[in-house]
């Protein structure tokens, strides 16, 4: 990934907020991720893992104030296909982490827009809906023993990305992986944040199954 623009990879401008860096990530991971598209002949693999690779960067304040000054006059030689549905007639045949990771996006989707709506008076019908709709999800990765700790989808993301390295990689050991890599990678600083964000949502979680 040297010789890539990770800018162009999300499709973002060098200024893109963190929120917009991570906006276009989730578009692009639902149009791109391979087993959403195998059954048109078309292997994104290798573009799911140059999204999911330039996001662990630019999501990262430090590696991405890093990156900035490394990239001065590359040029962006990422490939791009012409997918044959739209996202909303995609007939998703789906397999292996990726269906856990999908329902971590969009629990946390629901829970975003919980934390917004949860001091608003009024807003509690749309609560008790928002928790209907997190239910499946909660469900599913409770059932595939993803501990709540790792639904954060920065976790995910870093999960799917080594379940793409080796298909054969049960859930279990890619937990393993991952705890392995915040032990020999993550500073303890960078680790005492993410614990903490880690808590947090895993409140916002609970907070909203009350509804």
């Amino acid at each position: 990934m040297e010789t890539k623009n990770y800018y162009d990879i999300l499709g973002v401008s060098v200024k893109a907020s963190a929120d917009e860096i991570t906006s276009a990530k989730n578009a692009l991971a639902k149009k791109y991720h391979p087993d959403a598209n195998m059954q048109d002949g078309i292997d994104t693999t290798e573009q799911m893992q140059e999204i999911l690779e330039a996001y662990a960067i630019l999501s990262d304040p430090a590696k991405r104030a890093e990156y900035d000054r490394d990239i001065s006059g590359r040029k962006p030689v990422m490939q791009t296909y012409d997918l044959k549905h739209a996202e909303a007639e995609e007939k998703e045949a789906e397999s292996g982490f990726v269906v856990y990771w999908k329902a971590s996006n969009q629990l946390y989707d629901i829970i975003t827009e919980s934390d917004e709506l949860i001091r608003q008076k009024d807003a509690t019908s749309r609560l008790a809906q928002l928790a209907v709709q997190a239910l499946p999800c909660i469900l599913l990765l409770r059932e595939a023993r993803i501990p709540e700790r790792y639904w954060l989808p920065d976790i995910m993301n870093w999960l799917l990305f080594a379940s793409y390295k080796n298909r054969n990689y049960t859930t279990a050991y890619l937990l393993t992986l991952y705890d392995e890599h915040t032990k020999r990678d993550m500073t303890m600083m960078d680790g005492l944040k993410l614990k903490n964000r880690s808590h947090k949502y895993e409140h916002s979680v609970k907070r909203l199954m009350k509804y």
